[in-house]
């Protein structure tokens, strides 16, 4: 794995804190990376030999990390002076037809305002094979110490948000994206989902929510089509072979569940849940739903993404001081709690394991975060 170099101002990994297991702290900047899992890098860790090997092989789309068009800026932010290779292989790429995902963290006062009108620009004007441009707000710990780096709040938010639209308007433009996080923090409603198109950076948090909600709705309108004997009784669903249809039996079982999620994805979920409860009262079953976010105390700052809550932060909604009270544990015949949160060898981020949650409560349940895997396990299981 090839590894970065960069002295990133706002690095994830130099923001953790310390005695975690040794394999977060690698730094990795590889192409092979980036084609097969979408990992974002910077080219400013390639040579001619990495480029000429990504044309020979096609490795495309790949996703790069750009975040400014200034020289100076762009010194700052990677912490290494002359990086600009780095643009030049993008060029060499992108006349080769390699088709790029880019991504511009923004900083504010460091490569927001002026710089990202001008790095837009820059793009739209050098490059014809830029599939997508995801623009993600810095993420920001409570081990962070670098003072330039601050969170964007609501007011910020909305201003980039219009200033995005004025110049998609002028440029006509339209593979320019905002992550979730944007909207949320100015409580402004998301796009509909043509607006996403194939969703090419979902996986960085662009249209994630949206996403979920027509997922969350669609399957209920497809539920809805089918029709459930009328009875004064409580029903269970049973699912058929497709989950296209259902069936009702006479089985007076209640069914409460808790969903954890994060204090970002909270609205979305907490309002998708609303709708599932009226679909259910007017279906007269049996479905009693609460959803409360999990804060991360772990990693604090404005780190509020499912994916980085680890186990001491669900442990904490349990055995700490918080709103939530033990005793409610015996209230829920399941609590649900997304799968993202585990690793691919099944660890969190501070290194526990599923056994480790189900010393909590033996009923919890981990789900993949998209709405149908729910909204199955709710209501069929």
């Amino acid at each position: 794995m090839k590894k970065c170099k960069n002295k990133c101002i706002f690095c994830f990994i130099d923001q953790l804190p310390k005695n975690l297991r040794p394999s977060l702290y690698i730094k990795d900047d590889d192409y092979v990376e980036s084609f097969k899992f979408g990992n974002f890098i910077t080219l400013t860790n390639l040579n001619n030999r990495d480029i000429d090997k990504i044309i020979k092989y096609n490795l495309s789309p790949l996703y790069v990390s750009f975040h400014s068009a200034d020289k100076k800026i762009r010194e700052y932010i990677f912490g290494i002076k002359n990086n600009d290779r780095s643009i030049e292989f993008l060029k060499i790429l992108d006349e080769k037809k390699i088709e790029t995902n880019m991504q511009i963290v923004l900083c504010p006062r460091v490569n927001d305002g002026t710089d990202l009108m001008n790095t837009l620009n820059f793009l739209r004007v050098n490059f014809k094979n830029i599939i997508s441009i995801g623009i993600v707000p810095v993420g920001v710990t409570k081990f962070n110490k670098n003072s330039d780096i601050s969170s964007f709040n609501k007011e910020s938010s909305i201003n980039l948000i219009e200033s995005i639209k004025e110049y998609k308007n002028k440029s006509f433009k339209n593979n320019i994206f905002l992550s979730d996080e944007f909207y949320i923090m100015a409580k402004r409603d998301f796009p509909e989902s043509k607006f996403y198109g194939s969703y090419p950076q979902i996986e960085n948090g662009i249209g994630l929510c949206r996403n979920f909600t027509d997922d969350i709705r669609n399957f209920i309108a497809n539920l809805n089509k089918n029709s459930l004997k009328k009875s004064d009784s409580i029903y269970r669903l049973k699912p058929s072979n497709n989950y296209d249809n259902f069936t009702g039996t006479k089985e007076n079982i209640k069914k409460s569940i808790l969903v954890l999620t994060s204090e970002y994805f909270y609205k979305t979920m907490n309002d998708c849940m609303n709708e599932l409860a009226a679909f259910s009262r007017d279906k007269k079953l049996n479905l009693n739903i609460k959803v409360k976010y999990v804060k991360n105390e772990f990693f604090g700052g404005n780190v509020k993404v499912s994916g980085l809550l680890t186990y001491s932060d669900f442990n904490n909604i349990f055995t700490g001081n918080t709103n939530f009270k033990k005793k409610e544990l015996n209230d829920y015949d399941k609590i649900l709690i997304p799968k993202n949160i585990f690793n691919n060898e099944g660890l969190t981020l501070d290194n526990k394991t599923k056994k480790d949650f189900k010393n909590i409560y033996t009923n919890i349940k981990f789900i993949n975060t998209d709405g149908k895997s729910l909204l199955k396990e709710i209501i069929f299981k």
